[in-house]
């Protein structure tokens, strides 16, 4: 599953990200998972149900009995999807290491449940609300540009002028062709909603990647150029590198973020003694209780990024794959910000990429990049403006030298 929370402020943009990634399978192991796909009320076999592992390239579609083989995959943890139109879908996440299941699974007939707004014609404004929605579904990165909703009139929109909440379902998949990466994503929405009040943004669908064929070697360069423009830099780039302790050496510098006493706010004592006193003087001035009383609204507590690196050992396990639960301020210093971005934090030039990884409470990661719980994970700066649809790679993804 993937989900995408952001929180947009002022210009920018916090994340809270739940997306995975995937692409070009390494080297296969002896991993198997089959079964059969039947209808839950009529037990009759679903022939041509996508059957995939949700934020990669690895899919394959049910026979015309419903029966179905996935295997020679890398070891690692997967959510195993089956999704077929007017079905709900079917999700659990399986480890493999060298492991074969056999499954039985029954689909549910889908009752659609949407929000009231969405109910109502969504005729008027349509044109507007669907660039909102292409920007904030896709991005607004380079790779942006080269991207293609194939299918945008099955989305179905609805701006709730009232609550400024724009609200967005889509009866079919969403296919996005992604001509700048190479790949085709399907993407199974299960929530879009864009609240402006709030500042906030939900999104939650299942991405199943489908490798496109390149005209020709100079294409097929291209995409593989792009790809790992894509993944150098990313969430997944610096998780699989944390994990295998290789994160300075990839150009990556990470910092503890801690809470220290804001400097700019006196101590709670003083303050609550200085506005009691001006509060009690009627022969104080009204301009010295409007500035304490300001002072007391700062904070007292702030961030403070520590100045040195942090050591492996604070951030992950290496054994279990736990990632501790912390604020961390991390660098990529081997590649500047996409020109898009300055603009969105009121700046013209660029910089190294910069951004914020919050976890509310540890997580798990994985080998090949997989990562849970998704809810504890919340980025912002950089990653929070280019982790959208049109960056985003395959879990199975690795960068690939060019074959001559």
């Amino acid at each position: 599953m993937s989900r995408l929370h952001c929180k947009a402020i002022n210009k920018g943009l916090f994340l809270f990200i739940v997306i995975s990634f995937s692409a070009e399978i390494a080297a296969a192991q002896s991993n198997k998972i089959s079964g059969t796909i039947t209808d839950a009320e009529t037990g009759e076999p679903i022939p041509f149900a996508n059957v995939f592992f949700a934020n990669t390239s690895i899919g394959i579609s049910s026979d015309t009995e419903g029966k179905f083989v996935l295997q020679n995959f890398p070891n690692g943890k997967y959510d195993f999807t089956v999704a077929y139109v007017g079905y709900e879908p079917f999700q659990q996440a399986f480890e493999f290491n060298e492991t074969e299941f056999r499954l039985t699974i029954s689909l549910k007939t889908e009752e659609v449940k949407l929000r009231e707004v969405i109910v109502k014609a969504d005729t008027t404004g349509w044109a507007q609300n669907f660039a909102t929605f292409r920007r904030n579904f896709l991005g607004e990165t380079e790779n942006s540009l080269k991207c293609r909703i194939l299918n945008p009139r099955d989305i179905h929109l609805y701006f709730d002028r009232q609550a400024r909440v724009l609200v967005a379902h889509a009866s079919k998949p969403i296919v996005v062709e992604n001509l700048a990466l190479g790949f085709t994503l399907t993407y199974y929405l299960r929530k879009f909603e864009l609240d402006y009040a709030a500042g906030r943004l939900e999104v939650f669908g299942i991405p199943s990647f489908q490798q496109l064929i390149p005209k020709n070697d100079r294409q097929k360069k291209q995409w593989n150029k792009e790809r790992e423009r894509a993944y150098y830099g990313s969430i997944p780039h610096y998780m699989r590198s944390v994990l295998a302790d290789t994160w300075r050496e990839e150009g990556f510098e990470v910092r503890q973020i801690s809470l220290v006493p804001n400097p700019d706010r006196p101590p709670k004592e003083f303050l609550d003694k200085k506005l009691a006193a001006l509060k009690a003087d009627i022969t104080s001035s009204g301009d010295s209780l409007v500035y304490y009383s300001k002072l007391a609204t700062k904070p007292e507590l702030v961030e403070e990024i520590s100045k040195g690196l942090a050591g492996t050992e604070s951030l992950v396990d290496r054994k279990t794959g736990i990632l501790a639960k912390g604020a961390y301020s991390i660098r990529y210093k081997n590649e500047k910000e996409e020109a898009g971005y300055p603009p969105t934090v009121g700046r013209t030039t660029r910089k190294v990429q910069d951004s914020i990884l919050r976890l509310f409470d540890s997580i798990k990661v994985y080998e090949n990049g997989y990562h849970e719980p998704v809810q504890h994970v919340f980025v912002e700066q950089y990653w929070g403006w280019s982790e959208k649809i049109s960056d985003m790679l395959p879990f199975d993804y690795k960068p690939q030298p060019d074959k001559e």
